[in-house]
């Protein structure tokens, strides 16, 4: 398995289990994406509990995956521009920004309407100061 940390995503590649993620140093990323993938079918419950507690977004670059394998990621994009792909994501964000959009997506995950809606709420306040050069009220 092949890992590389940038400051927005860690790609990693040539994974053949989901159990390697586990004990991978993944950096922390905003978007962690696996591709290349010849990932056999080993979802287990510990697979299940990484996907969902994970602090960061999860893409699958497959073009083709099994719904098992695509329904534990937060969305599947097209295995090839990638590079071109993220690049747009994150154009004209810092990572403290990118970081903030990417709790509300993550709180979205397993948080409850109210929980996702505060979030999102300190974070647009926390954006907002920092683009206004003031102070976030929190």
């Amino acid at each position: 398995m092949n890992t590389e940390i940038k400051e927005y995503t860690t790609e990693v590649s040539g994974v053949t289990s989901l159990s390697q993620l586990l004990v991978e140093d993944l950096g922390s990323p905003c978007l962690l994406i696996v591709k290349e993938s010849r990932i056999t079918s080993d979802v287990s419950s510990y697979i299940r509990k990484f996907f969902e507690n994970a602090s960061f977004l999860t893409a699958l670059a497959d073009d083709a995956p099994t719904l098992e394998l695509a329904e534990l990621f937060d969305m599947v994009i097209p295995a090839d521009g990638i590079d071109e792909w993220t690049e747009r994501l994150f154009k004209d964000k810092t990572k403290w920004a990118a970081d903030q959009i990417t709790a509300c997506f993550v709180k979205s995950r397993t948080g409850t309407v109210e929980e996702v809606l505060d979030c999102e709420s300190r974070a647009f306040y926390r954006l907002m100061a920092v683009k206004n050069g003031g102070s976030s009220n929190e």
